[in-house]
């Protein structure tokens, strides 16, 4: 006979026991519900931060300003003004002549940076005391040719070359002049460059900067085109010669020769210096090289560039050469 009291313990451990399998049941259950739940709330967050993603990309197309941020280089800063501009003062040259003779050519120069100058036009007729104050500039220097007698024009002359300079562009009034001469140019990249004509389309957008209408004195060979005559013809004068000599590591020197110099020296003497290409400005009672500070003009440069004329010696521009400050 069984005993009621086991029955009634056991149907109590049995149903306790089931009780707690369901309970662990439940309790697993709710587990994995909890789970899923926060596997599906994962998974939602990854989803919404690609659609907020998506949207500040499509967003960042039409507003550039929520572009990513992007680190701009750093400017390259100038090298020291007298590097860009290296004056030399009081040299010479020797010559021997074809007798075997000897000539002694004196002579000052400013080697420039073509990639670290800008060119202003510096125009006013007899501005050269003042250029002699100008703190800022690093050299004043001869152009190319002018004719006067045009009262219609703000100076009274009209140019035989087209500029273009930092701060305008200057059209050569002689057009006819303009284009059957020679200039020296900088590319953008800061490359000196010489050719012939004026200042064209094609020339604009190749050139930062552009002197025309000069004479192409000494030049590479087979680089002349045909029938080019230039600006002077036979110089029997001997007189103060401006040249710009494009060097063979890239520079420009301005050079202003002493007093005295006739063509057939003025040509050993560019050979001399190794110019790869050498071009010729206005000179003689023209001719400037001021260095403010160190090469000054005075009443007597005027004297000794005109021969003992200085009423010969009005000029009414200059080419102003300052520093730039970044490329």
């Amino acid at each position: 006979m069984v005993d009621q009291g086991l029955l009634a313990v056991d149907s109590a451990k049995v149903k306790f026991d089931i009780d707690s399998n369901w309970m662990g049941v439940v309790l697993s259950v709710s587990r994995v519900r909890w789970v899923l739940i926060a596997v599906a709330s994962g998974a939602f967050g990854v989803l919404a931060a690609l659609v907020a993603t998506s949207r500040l990309d499509s967003m960042s197309a039409s507003f550039p300003g929520l572009s990513p941020r992007k680190e701009s280089p750093a400017p390259v800063l100038p090298p020291p003004r007298g590097e860009i501009a290296v004056f030399v003062s009081d040299q010479s040259v020797v010559l021997e002549e074809d007798n075997g003779t000897t000539h002694t050519i004196a002579y000052s120069s400013v080697i420039l940076d073509p990639r670290w100058i800008d060119l202003q036009f510096f125009g006013g007729w007899s501005r050269e005391f003042e250029a002699n104050e100008d703190g800022e500039a690093l050299l004043f220097f001869t152009g190319p040719t002018f004719e006067k007698g045009h009262p219609q024009e703000p100076l009274g002359m009209v140019l035989h070359g087209d500029l273009k300079l930092s701060d305008q562009t200057v059209r050569a009034g002689n057009r006819a002049a303009a284009a059957g001469r020679s200039f020296i140019a900088i590319r953008h990249d800061g490359v000196l460059d010489f050719g012939f004509g004026s200042l064209t389309e094609q020339a604009d957008q190749d050139y930062r900067l552009f002197i025309g209408g000069l004479h192409a004195f000494v030049l590479p060979l087979d680089s002349t085109p045909p029938g080019y005559k230039g600006v002077y013809g036979p110089m029997t004068m001997a007189d103060v010669r401006i040249v710009y000599g494009l060097r063979g590591d890239g520079r420009l020197e301005v050079v202003e020769t002493a007093d005295g110099v006739f063509f057939p020296d003025l040509r050993r003497f560019v050979e001399a210096k190794g110019f790869v290409a050498a071009f010729l400005p206005d000179h003689a009672s023209k001719s400037r090289l001021i260095v403010p500070g160190q090469r000054l003009w005075s009443e007597d440069q005027a004297v000794w560039v005109s021969g003992g004329k200085p009423s010969i010696t009005a000029l009414p521009f200059m080419l102003r050469v300052v520093a730039r400050s970044q490329l």
